[in-house]
């Protein structure tokens, strides 16, 4: 279209861009639009480019509107995007379906984004974060749901796609916090992928068979919890046990045949493990030999004290452990006794921070299930404790007390027997938890009116 392009581009560009993974691009595709696009990351899938190409192919003033994934708004990779629809377009509208099946059989989490292109000095637009799919007008129910929010909702690496009080709260904590990921050193750390859990991944009547045929095989057999056993101040622990066979190991002892020093010194488990030879080889995740996990430069960080929580929960789900638990895939955890980083992580307020700034499936204030993923867990900002002063010290002593008794009620709880005593537990923990919350009220100098709005009054 020459002719449109020499006046000056088109008036309108609307659609529906391929939904293409970035594994699948190549690396020469990612050359060329590196050198092209500045929305450009690595890791973007293929849509992200659509959309700045959209915008280059507008006259000025023109109208921009596409339904595309919702992902690049708060994934490291949608960075750039967000920062070139931030400062060179005039959002107007977003429509998020979060993860409504608007196409069937798909899972897209697909959201309408609608901009002008032209600059602007103030952002104004209208975010509407859609909840059901059974109405008879968009554009009604996209209004209903529709909240008008500004800049504030656009500083930064990540955009909060909140109203403009929460936004002020969440401005206040940024303020007064320190980034998790500087607080402990950036030691946030992912549990482990066996790439076959029917192998190294046993229950209790095995081990103790295993280690009933040779004791050795203790020093191979640790203790195992996934995401899913990680609950707010305890660890429903479910009897499973991991096969842990380091990268490495077999190297560093055998002499000569590398399966014949492993079956001499481990009996019981090679031959527990002999049964998944096959599948065990074609796995990505081994180390030198198909009996042997991936390369982990952080295995000895799992027998340290340590503070763990799920990948995937509807409510802040930390917990602390110093038995020397080994997580799954779908956990992470931070090295580090740090009780008082316990309960504030585990407070309403940092909850409240972390739905309005985490990807989420679903509805955040309804059940919605967040993503804990390591990039946004990073940023949560935690309030550093001046002990030079004595009001200071006292709140966090108190906190790590209040901490220390959750984790003891919560034992108590699990293992309560009456109704009776579970009840006064019960009581005894909501209670503990609104201390809790109380005092990182304090700590972050929230004011009444802004409690209530953390509180949802």
């Amino acid at each position: 279209f020459p002719e449109i392009v020499k006046a000056g581009g088109f008036d309108a560009v609307v659609g529906n861009p391929p939904y293409v993974r970035q594994e699948t691009l190549g690396q020469e595709f990612k050359e060329y639009v590196g050198a092209r696009y500045e929305t450009f990351s690595g890791t973007a899938d293929l849509y992200v480019y659509f959309i700045e190409k959209s915008h280059s192919l507008l006259r000025p003033g023109g109208y921009f509107g596409m339904i595309c994934s919702n992902k690049f708004m708060r994934a490291n990779y949608g960075q750039n995007l967000r920062q070139y629809l931030a400062t060179q377009t005039s959002l107007r509208r977003i429509v998020d379906f979060g993860e409504l099946p608007v196409f069937q059989n798909a899972a897209t989490f697909p959201a309408i984004v609608l901009t002008e292109n032209k600059k602007t000095k103030k952002q104004r637009f209208s975010y509407a974060p859609v909840k059901r799919l059974d109405f008879l007008s968009l554009e009604d129910e996209a209004r209903k749901a529709g909240m008008e929010l500004d800049d504030r909702s656009l500083s930064g690496s990540n955009w909060t796609l909140a109203r403009g009080e929460e936004v002020a709260i969440i401005e206040k904590m940024k303020a007064v916090g320190t980034p998790l990921g500087e607080y402990v050193e950036n030691k946030i750390f992912y549990g482990i992928k066996t790439g076959l859990n029917k192998a190294f991944v046993i229950d209790k009547e095995t081990r103790a068979r295993l280690i009933k045929e040779d004791a050795k095989s203790k020093e191979l057999i640790k203790p195992f919890a996934v995401g899913d056993d990680v609950r707010k101040y305890r660890i429903d622990f479910r009897e499973r046990y991991l096969i842990l066979v380091p990268k490495g190991q077999t190297n560093m002892n055998k002499k000569g045949d590398a399966w014949g020093w492993f079956k001499k010194t481990f009996p019981a488990v090679a031959d527990h493990l002999l049964p998944f030879k096959e599948a065990a080889q074609k796995r990505d995740d081994q180390g030198d030999y198909w009996w042997e996990l991936r390369a982990c430069d952080y295995y000895k960080e799992f027998e340290r004290p340590k503070i763990i929580y799920p990948d995937i929960a509807k409510e802040s789900r930390m917990t602390f452990d110093s038995g020397g638990l080994y997580l799954g895939n779908t956990a992470y955890f931070i090295p580090s006794d740090d009780l008082y980083l316990l309960g504030l992580i585990n407070s309403k307020l940092i909850f409240a921070y972390f739905k309005r700034t985490a990807a989420v499936l679903g509805d955040a204030d309804k059940g919605g299930r967040l993503r804990w993923f390591r990039q946004d867990v990073i940023q949560l900002p935690i309030r550093r404790i001046d002990f030079a002063d004595r009001r200071d010290k006292a709140r966090h002593g108190r906190v790590v007390e209040l901490a220390g008794r959750m984790l003891d009620l919560n034992g108590k709880l699990a293992s309560a027997r009456t109704a009776h005593d579970k009840t006064v537990l019960q009581r005894q923990i909501a209670a503990t938890d609104g201390e809790i919350d109380r005092l990182v009220y304090e700590l972050y100098g929230l004011t009444a009116e802004e409690i209530a709005i953390v509180e949802g009054n």
